[in-house]
């Protein structure tokens, strides 16, 4: 088989799908910050000397191995971590043990991140529904469009009548994961991540080009890129301001291209508090992102917010419940409550709004939980925002969110202790989507970086990017298309179905999971978790890919980039650029439900509702989510 890997973005010809060289070393395959941490983990090394080569020969730098440790999740072979920081001077280096070569090329530059961390970025791009991906900006990934969704069927969930609703225009959005199904609460956390990533990096995204067809307009491309996906997000807003959970099949297509996906009719499925609520956090970030861009946007974001929020105030309690002839993915049991907190804090950051000024001081931040962000649990995004707005939310609160930022970072912190690995992952991190869990806690390592400016934290974050390009027990980097060794059959039906066999670059794979139920399941190893992966598209427990796992680690790689590249990171006292008035709450229940020819109360689905036409079409909007019984 041929396989195309990359090195920091330089192509390399391998013939190989395991490692080119004795795996005794395990290290980042793509590159080391010139100026930054650089370490890999040696097995069989204790005490003796590596010698740091470059490609004269020339030793360049001697380390004398440390004493060798065992890290759990790695299982019992113990392994030096071998620091080699003191090399900072750009270009290519082998290590060697006597006259052995281990580990692979080491490449070192100002940039050595530059290339994966775009690649990271770029794979939203191929995730595009709705348009066709051309070979200018695709390469050989090049597809037809699939997916126009421009006739999608109100599923009776909906709470919509489908014989005088038939169909509703939501086109454009990002493909969620390896199958084509498009999911409120898994895009919201991803959109707003990126969002974050542009906030805390923006000189370093202005410069920064993807190659995207809208690389050549004054608007910076990461977001371009995520304004694809909100163009998507507000199409599910339905004209009550509730928004709809998903768009999806009624069941999982086939391993087909989306031009051939399409063809089988498309749903938006379900209306409930858990994506109502992401998509006002999420909309009211957006709000301000795109003001000194595109005013007009940045204005129909905040509307949709309040209206969005207002819906969920008047419908708590009322969260998606799978129906019985739908077996796309659930995104069930989600905590609406951190959810709730995270869009509170986002609202009134743009806002300053004393009433949810008033409901954000009766929550209490508790300083002692450590809590990864997922879309199932959104509390640590909310805690993010206070911590790094001291001059916006009270004084108490920004303490408390600071140190729970920093109490969860240090707890990760500890863990690098007697670690052969020196990374800060544990035994239960290893279930679906660690890979996932490692980049949101690169994510946490990163903010307490941007709240104290102490090195350890970037290092730690800089590890957790080693240990996914490579420096992990089964030296592979889980990024497609980058490091010598990279994940080469994903759980991704654009990939499974095309030609090419290579599959779409930049790619997080999900990665280790000890608890898999499919084809991965003989290699589940409850006693060296970090080895339970098998590299094969029939595994979607341990290699399918998805936007949330890319996300993070699109951010904590940018973000890594960004501050060697500009030797800044995030200032916590820069304002927002907006301060929006909230419309008053009498002139808000108006917005809720739109002037209407002909209203009425009825029950539907043994609820009470009203029912109003607007200009011959029927709407229906729940009176207190009250049930008949």
């Amino acid at each position: 088989m041929k396989i195309t890997t990359f090195i920091a973005g330089a192509m390399i010809a391998s013939g190989f799908a395991t490692s080119l060289y004795a795996a005794t070393a395990y290290q980042n395959q793509v590159g080391f910050l010139t100026n930054g941490q650089k370490q890999m983990a040696v097995v069989d090394v204790e005490g003796k000397d590596i010698l740091f080569k470059d490609e004269s020969g020339t030793v360049a730098l001697t380390v004398t191995a440390p004493k060798a440790e065992t890290w759990i999740p790695a299982g019992d072979t113990a392994a030096s971590l071998v620091d080699f920081s003191e090399l900072k001077t750009a270009g290519t280096y082998q290590a060697y043990v006597g006259d052995e070569k281990i580990g692979h090329p080491i490449h070192i530059a100002d940039d050595a991140l530059e290339g994966a961390a775009k690649a990271s970025l770029k794979f939203f791009y191929y995730q595009r529904a709705s348009m066709e991906l051309t070979e200018e900006f695709a390469g050989q990934w090049a597809r037809e469009a699939g997916h126009p969704d421009t006739a999608v069927a109100y599923h009776k969930s909906t709470g919509h009548d489908r014989m005088v609703e038939p169909k509703i225009a939501s086109p454009k959005g990002w493909y969620d994961a390896g199958d084509y199904g498009k999911y409120i609460v898994n895009s919201g956390i991803t959109t707003y991540t990126l969002l974050q990533l542009y906030q805390h990096n923006k000189e370093y995204f202005k410069k920064t080009s993807l190659n995207i067809p809208e690389s050549k307009n004054e608007i910076p491309d990461l977001l371009d890129e995520i304004k694809w996906n909100l163009d998507w997000m507000l199409t599910m807003q339905d004209s009550d301001g509730g928004v709809f959970h998903k768009l999806t099949t009624l069941k999982f297509v086939g391993t087909v291209t989306p031009l051939k996906a399409s063809s089988t009719q498309r749903y938006v499925i379900g209306k409930a508090e858990e994506a109502t609520l992401n998509f006002a956090a999420v909309m009211a970030l957006a709000s301000e992102i795109y003001q000194p861009y595109d005013p007009e946007f940045s204005q129909k974001c905040i509307d949709a917010a309040q209206r969005a929020y207002m819906w969920a105030d008047d419908h708590s309690g009322e969260v998606y419940e799978q129906p019985s002839d739908v077996s796309t993915g659930s995104y069930t049991g989600s905590r609406p409550a951190t959810t709730r907190f995270w869009a509170q804090t986002e609202i009134y950051r743009v806002s300053k709004d004393p009433k949810f000024e008033a409901l954000l001081k009766k929550t209490t931040i508790r300083t002692a939980n450590v809590r990864i962000p997922s879309w199932q649990d959104s509390y640590m995004l909310g805690v993010y925002n206070i911590a790094t707005n001291p001059d916006i939310f009270d004084a108490n609160q920004v303490d408390s969110a600071k140190t729970l930022v920093i109490n969860s970072a240090n707890k990760f912190i500890a863990t690098l202790e007697n670690n052969g690995y020196g990374v800060a992952l544990d035994k239960g991190d290893f279930y679906w989507g660690s890979n996932g869990v490692a980049s949101n806690k690169a994510v946490i390592l990163l903010h307490a970086y941007i709240l104290t400016k102490e090195e350890k934290y970037l290092n730690a974050a800089n590890s957790i990017v080693d240990y996914i390009l490579g420096r992990n027990p089964i030296d592979k980097s889980y990024l497609t298309g980058y490091g010598v060794n990279p994940t080469m059959n994903p759980h991704h039906r654009p990939s499974q179905s095309d030609s090419i066999e290579a599959p779409v670059p930049g790619m997080v794979a999900g990665g280790a999971n000890a608890s898999a139920t499919d084809c991965a399941k003989a290699y589940n190893n409850p006693d060296a978790v970090a080895r339970s992966y098998y590299d094969n598209s029939c595994s979607y427990a341990t290699n399918e890919v998805a936007i949330n796992w890319n996300a993070p680690f699109a951010y904590a790689i940018n973000s890594i980039q960004a501050i060697a590249a500009t030797s800044t990171s995030y200032d916590i006292t820069e304002k927002p650029v907006v301060n929006y008035e909230l419309t008053p709450i009498v002139a808000k229940r108006a917005l809720r439900v739109a002037p209407a020819d002909n209203k009425r109360l009825i029950v539907r689905g043994n609820k009470v509702q009203l029912e109003f036409t607007k200009n011959g079409v029927k709407s229906y909007l729940n009176v207190n989510g009250k049930q008949i019984h």
